[in-house]
């Protein structure tokens, strides 16, 4: 008995398990239309207070600045300022947007027609970047495999990794990869005015 086990268990973690799983919210954002409607209402009415209470330091102070940044482009029509509360995550040196929404979110829109002028505000510290629009799937790979290494607990919550399960070896990231815009924002060097 305790052999069969032991062989199906070997056997369920040598199968690939496809991420993101089922039940996490990026994989309900990517699969199902409703639940991305609602979450997008959700979402664009909580907004309206986020920004706010970011650029007053409120919600930094109350540590969400170590989940959400304010991302600030500018508007591709009005040429004024767009502020985007935004998820993030850092890898390696860099700071990575995870977007669902891909190409059809409008600060990605602003980002691609103004690159030159993004900035953000990640805690209290703002930041002019330079962002780079991930493109090549192995590299996409490359990066959530770091992710999933540097973050096991963050990557649990967004894609369903179990660290204690889940090998990188096995992994199937590809409708991750497919799927999901993948922005790093490396900071400026060459920017007046930035804070570090």
């Amino acid at each position: 008995m305790t052999l069969t086990t032991s062989n199906e268990q070997n056997i369920r973690e040598a199968t690939p398990r496809v991420f993101p799983l089922p039940g996490t919210t990026l994989y309900d954002l990517i699969h199902r239309p409703e639940f991305r409607q609602a979450f997008h209402s959700k979402l664009k009415l909580t907004n309206r207070l986020v920004v706010p209470l970011y650029k007053l330091g409120v919600l930094p102070l109350l540590g969400l600045g170590k989940q959400i940044m304010l991302l600030t482009t500018r508007g591709r029509k009005s040429g004024q300022p767009r502020h985007f509360p935004v998820g993030y995550f850092r890898i390696g040196d860099a700071i990575h947007v995870f977007s669902s929404w891909g190409k059809q979110a409008n600060w990605y829109k602003n980002l691609v027609a103004s690159p030159d002028d993004v900035t953000l505000q990640v805690g209290f510290r703002r930041l002019a970047v330079h962002a780079e629009v991930l493109e090549e799937p192995i590299e996409i790979k490359h990066t959530l495999e770091q992710f999933v290494s540097e973050s096991p607990s963050l990557a649990k919550n967004l894609i369903g990794w179990d660290p204690d399960r889940d090998r990188i070896e096995a992994a199937d990231f590809s409708p991750f990869v497919n799927q999901v815009l993948v922005v790093r924002f490396i900071e400026r060097t060459d920017a007046p005015g930035t804070s570090r």
